[in-house]
């Protein structure tokens, strides 16, 4: 029984590329989905998994109690106020505390079955799905949506949240690579996830690649000064080389010329006009910060029930999303659902341990949500998040099967 288990999470979380990718051509095609339904049965699994696995622990019913009777509360208040926006409070109300509730599961979930592997096979599909219908000329253009900017979509819907999900599967696709000396299979890994770069350059990307690349550098600092030593000569052409490629790649690169095309159509000429508070916000936060003063005068001018409860899911998007997660969350569910996610958070992180490269992950991609959204209330990207807990959490129950193996 609980092998069928192991296993029915596993082959879950491998289709979830499939439908992350059939939600998205439905949301291109205007067609409905059951993408987030199915997600929806899964937290419900992992609820009642939590409770099952937790009976005894009074704080964990408190603490799920207390997020069911907020959600409630919250879905009570607005079949009153407009009962035709109920159905779209109760899915972002599931956004919202999807991330957290996964988080806890995955921490705590023991599967043989989720490991590095397991994201290196879920990158190899998303690059597949992403890259496949390059050539052929078919996919989407972020441009179909905003016209001064430019980068290939494929079939998928949100640049930032597809950019997001390679930031989180490509690392630990590679390190298990090379954890098991697959040079041959590394190097075409290495190609396509080039290939993707070339064409997905987001600033989000090419600033995490970067981030990313110091991580390893710092990190692996040692051996990679061994390998240096013993080769010094490959590694100085090869330092040139890669110096020399940039040099020319960069200025034709999808990311530099969307820089160029947003400078342009801002009309940002010199450095003292990028550093002004509008252009900040026009070229970094993608106007973001403007939607923020919007959404923010709307909630001022709201009523004590508003600022309690929140302008609701309804209202900010007629408004317009700032995409910067926090805030979202903030002025959709108000102070009283704030406190009570804060809460929830700090309980989930109480009770779930990470570190190392899933530690990195997590806290960048937390900071990418203050900046471009799409992170934590994204189910999207938020179920790969929270499967770094479960491959930390099997890593380490595997390495003290081995440190109890070598004691006795």
């Amino acid at each position: 029984m609980v092998k069928d288990k192991e296993k029915f999470v596993y082959y879950f979380v491998l289709l979830l590329p499939v439908i992350d990718l059939f939600t998205s051509i439905a949301t291109w095609e205007g067609w409905p989905s059951i993408g987030l339904v199915l997600k929806g049965f899964f937290l419900l699994f992992a609820v009642v998994f939590l409770l099952k696995k937790n009976y005894k622990k009074k704080y964990y019913w408190f603490f799920f109690f207390l997020v069911f009777l907020y959600g409630l509360f919250d879905v009570g208040y607005w079949f009153v106020q407009n009962p035709s926006h109920v159905i779209m409070e109760i899915t972002h109300l599931i956004k919202v505390f999807y991330l957290p509730v996964l988080v806890l599961f995955f921490g705590q979930y023991e599967n043989k079955y989720i490991s590095k592997k397991t994201f290196f096979y879920l990158s190899c599909l998303f690059l597949l799905f992403y890259l496949i219908p390059y050539p052929f000329g078919f996919g989407h253009n972020i441009s179909e949506v905003y016209p001064n900017k430019d980068l290939y979509l494929s079939y998928f819907y949100i640049g930032n949240e597809l950019a997001n999900i390679f930031i989180l599967l490509v690392p630990v696709g590679i390190l298990y690579l090379l954890e098991e000396k697959k040079k041959a299979w590394l190097g075409i890994y290495l190609f396509f996830v080039f290939w993707m770069l070339l064409l997905l350059g987001t600033k989000t990307m090419y600033i995490s690649v970067f981030l990313l690349v110091v991580y390893f550098l710092f990190r692996y600092r040692k051996d990679i000064g061994k390998v240096i030593r013993r080769h010094l000569a490959v590694f100085g052409v090869v330092l040139v080389a890669g110096v020399t490629f940039l040099g020319f790649y960069l200025p034709q690169s999808q990311f530099w010329q969307n820089i160029k095309t947003s400078l342009d159509f801002y009309e940002v000429h010199s450095l003292s006009n990028l550093f002004t508070m509008e252009n900040i916000d026009n070229i970094i936060y993608s106007n973001r910060l403007d939607f923020l003063k919007n959404v923010h005068e709307e909630y001022a001018r709201g009523s004590i029930s508003i600022k309690l409860l929140g302008l609701g899911r309804a209202k900010i998007a007629e408004i317009k999303d700032i995409e910067i997660d926090l805030f979202d969350i903030f002025y959709s569910i108000g102070i009283i659902g704030f406190i009570v996610y804060i809460l929830f958070w700090i309980f989930v992180l109480r009770e779930v341990r990470i570190t190392g490269i899933y530690l990195f992950l997590f806290v960048l991609l937390v900071v990418i949500s203050l900046f471009t959204g799409h992170v934590l209330i994204s189910p999207m990207t938020s179920t790969y998040l929270a499967l770094l807990f479960g491959v930390c959490f099997t890593e380490r129950r595997n390495s003290c099967e081995i440190m109890d193996k070598k004691s006795t």
